[in-house]
């Protein structure tokens, strides 16, 4: 008989766990499962932002700019300018003030790649 009772308790344990998940998961709501487990298309991609200034010109404001540091001013997406850091791996001289163009983002330290640019050899207006 002990044998039959341990299979009982054993049973009867399966069935009040069954009863918990079902109570704790109601299956009328299957959103919850869906926001504990994600899927991966839906998450939001964290460079997007940083993508949407590639192509975009950006005015030099520090002293300097080289492969080591610098900032510019840079279109922000309300319009508004935001400061950036920012490099360039030529010789280029971009002081205070030069126009640039964004053409990367760096992601593992932050920074845009920049390249000095001059706005009279544009030929992107067909001139």
């Amino acid at each position: 008989m002990d044998a039959y009772a341990a299979l009982a308790i054993a049973l009867i344990a399966v069935v009040l766990l069954v009863v918990l998940l079902v109570a704790v998961v109601p299956a009328g709501s299957p959103g919850r499962l869906v926001r504990l487990c994600p899927r991966r298309g839906s998450e939001p991609d964290p460079f997007a932002t940083h993508r949407a200034l590639l192509g975009q010109v950006c005015t030099t404001r520090s002293v300097r700019v080289d492969r080591y540091v610098g900032t510019a001013d840079a279109p922000g997406p309300d319009g508004a300018a935001t400061r950036i850091q920012v490099r360039q791996n030529g010789e280029e001289d971009l002081p205070p003030g030069s126009t640039a163009l964004i053409y990367d983002y760096e992601p593992d330290g932050g920074y845009y790649w920049v390249a000095a640019y001059d706005p009279r050899h544009d030929l992107s207006d067909g001139g």
